[in-house]
C-alpha cells in the first residue's frame, strides 16, 4: 500500500512540475517574442544580444522571483494551500515550487527589457564620447 501511495505522489509531482514548466515556457516565449519585436537585436551581433538579454532575464528571475513568491505566499497563504491539496501534504516542496513558478517566469521580464532598453539607448548614441553620454542621461532624467 505504501508503494502505491508513493508512486501516486511521484506521478502527481511530475505532472504538476510539467504543468509549471509549460506555463513558464509559454510566458518566456511570449516575452522573448514581444521583446525582440519591439527592440530588435543589434545587426551583426544577434547571438550576443539575445544571449545578454536571456542571461539578464535569468538573473532577474533567480534574484527577484523567490522574494516576490515568498511575499505573495505570506500575503495569500491560500494559494499555497491550494497546491498542497493538489499534490498532497507529503509533497510540500512541489507545492512551493508550483506556487513560485508564475513569479519566477514573470520576474524574468524586467531583466530582459532593461537590457534591451539600455542597449537601445547606447545604440542611438553610438558616435558620442562619455561626456556626451553623461549629458544625455542627465537631460533625460531631469525634466
Amino acid at each position: 500500500m505504501a508503494a502505491a501511495e508513493t508512486s501516486a505522489g511521484v506521478a502527481i509531482g511530475v505532472k504538476s512540475g510539467i504543468l509549471a514548466a509549460v506555463f513558464m515556457m509559454f510566458v518566456a516565449v511570449i516575452s522573448v517574442i514581444v521583446g525582440l519585436t519591439i527592440v530588435p537585436p543589434t545587426p551583426g551581433k544577434e547571438h550576443q544580444d539575445i544571449a545578454r538579454r536571456l542571461s539578464a532575464g535569468l538573473l532577474c528571475s533567480f534574484t527577484i522571483g523567490p522574494f516576490v513568491a515568498f511575499k505573495f505566499i505570506d500575503w495569500q497563504p491560500g494559494f499555497l494551500q491550494f497546491w498542497i491539496r493538489i499534490v498532497g501534504p507529503e509533497n510540500s516542496l512541489h507545492a512551493y515550487l508550483l506556487t513560485a513558478a508564475p513569479f519566477l517566469a514573470i520576474t524574468a521580464l524586467p531583466g530582459f527589457w532593461v537590457v534591451a532598453a539600455v542597449m537601445r539607448w547606447f545604440q542611438r548614441r553610438e558616435d558620442k564620447d562619455i561626456g556626451e553620454l553623461v549629458r544625455d542621461a542627465k537631460d533625460e532624467v531631469t525634466p
